[in-house]
């Protein structure tokens, strides 16, 4: 059997195993973050990440979070 089986997870799955450790993600946000960072595997309809994946999509999403700063800035003075 290919290790995407042995390592890999449903979006379903992974809830499940993040909840322990406070992290409270839906199946379809996870999915949703899946395919837009480009990190899971389709074999038909069905979708498997494995952990190195799941890594990988935490990371981009921490830098995405990180990278946006305060959506609020304090205004800067200005010099003339």
């Amino acid at each position: 059997m290919p290790k995407i089986f042995d390592l890999g997870h449903t979006p379903e799955e992974w809830p499940a195993k993040l909840r322990p450790r406070g992290v409270e993600l839906s199946p379809r946000t996870l999915r949703s973050k899946a395919r837009a960072h480009g990190q899971y595997f389709a074999i038909g309809r069905a979708i498997f990440i494995t952990p190195d994946q799941m890594n990988e999509i935490l990371l981009r999403e921490v830098k995405q979070f990180a990278g946006a700063g305060d959506p609020n800035p304090a205004p800067r003075p200005s010099v003339r």
